[in-house]
């Protein structure tokens, strides 16, 4: 199942060579921060004991690990990501927890080769939205599943739904002009299915006729455990960090004044635990007829 697709291999290039550090060291807030939205969405999506369960860009395993107590030992989970470095975290965390009705793959679940009509569930948490065809991807999963079997998605809302991204690309535009067309990127990006008629018409070309769920999930999210690791964060991850990579030489530049006006927005969002701002997505469910 390691498969990369040619029209993908670029972003998933991205991900290993350039996201990659950047993602463990923000592990606590990437994942925490997904877990807020996910065990809101279980509700809904009702995964059951002995369920067999496709996760679609598992990451480090959190959730494929979660969805392991949920089936029980009568069931099974497999998790795929492109990116190795994740894998390898989930691989030792599964050992280590001495789960064993999971295992992992390192693959692009666009292109890779999947068994006909075996899972009961394929699950993403904020993985659909980077392919370069989320249809092409929802399409494998449908090929996978049971008849009756359904897909489980988490999505980002738009942009100006998401305070906790959206600010701050807001503040380093001040600085900054948006990356070219030829930067390196992880994809068509965290909010290319912010929209609730795009995402009912890909599902319907992937096969996907009945959609059941399709819930806004509203919640704050924490950003930095203090006001600096807020600002790091800002600089390195997400849309404002994307502006501040490729902006090379001049974003170094930049950074002093940017550093500046990001400590002032996110003041206005400091707690005694924290910085915590909102954020916003879509929890779908849709059936293979």
């Amino acid at each position: 199942m390691t498969e990369i697709g040619g029209d993908n291999a670029g972003f998933v290039e991205c991900w290993n060579e350039i996201l990659t550090p950047k993602w463990l060291r923000f592990r606590h807030l990437l994942s925490g921060n997904g877990m807020i939205h996910s065990d809101i969405a279980y509700t809904d999506f009702d995964i059951r004991e002995g369920d067999k369960v496709l996760d679609i860009g598992c990451g480090f395993g959190e959730t494929a690990l979660e969805i392991a107590e949920m089936v029980g030992p009568s069931g099974e989970v497999v998790g795929i990501d492109c990116t190795d470095a994740f894998v390898e975290v989930a691989n030792q965390e599964r050992n280590e927890a001495g789960v064993r009705n999971v295992r992992y793959e390192v693959g692009d679940a666009q292109v890779c080769d999947l068994p006909e009509a075996y899972f009961d569930v394929a699950y993403s948490r904020f993985g659909v939205m980077f392919f370069q065809s989320a249809v092409r991807a929802l399409r494998n999963a449908h090929h996978a599943l049971k008849p009756g079997g359904k897909v489980c998605l988490i999505v980002w809302r738009s942009l100006a739904d998401n305070p906790c991204w959206g600010a701050a690309k807001e503040v380093v535009l001040r600085h900054l002009p948006p990356p070219g067309d030829q930067g390196s990127t992880c994809g068509p990006g965290p909010f290319s299915m912010a929209g609730e008629e795009t995402d009912r018409a890909m599902l319907e070309a992937a096969g996907f006729s009945e959609v059941e769920v399709f819930k806004r999930i509203d919640a704050d999210v924490c950003v930095g455990d203090d006001l600096e690791q807020a600002i790091d964060y800002q600089i390195l991850v997400g849309p404002s960090g994307e502006i501040v990579r490729e902006a090379g030489e001049e974003g170094q530049r930049k950074l002093p004044g940017i550093r500046r006006d990001l400590r002032e927005l996110m003041g206005s969002y400091l707690r005694t635990d924290g910085v915590f701002m909102p954020s916003s997505t879509w929890a779908i469910v849709a059936r293979k007829g």
